[in-house]
């Protein structure tokens, strides 16, 4: 049998906050929204708001995020 993880999805804003903290420069929403239109970013939109699955990110340790915005600042 598998198992199944239960998704946890948050606002965008919600994602800034626990991935690059209080202090930290998060990425713009826009560019969050594209990484979820691109498949980069797991996540979806729901009406006119956007998601991201907090499971599948965590899983992924945020590293295809991070690789992009590392690859996009050089």
């Amino acid at each position: 049998m598998k198992h199944l993880m239960k998704r946890e999805l948050i606002k965008i804003r919600e994602l800034q906050r626990r991935h690059w903290g209080e202090n930290g420069t998060p990425e713009c929403p826009q560019a969050i929204r594209n990484h979820i239109r691109n498949g980069v970013v797991p996540g979806e939109q729901i009406g006119k708001l956007w998601y991201v699955d907090w499971t599948a990110f965590n899983r992924s340790d945020g590293n295809d995020l991070a690789a992009m915005v590392l690859n996009g600042a050089t």
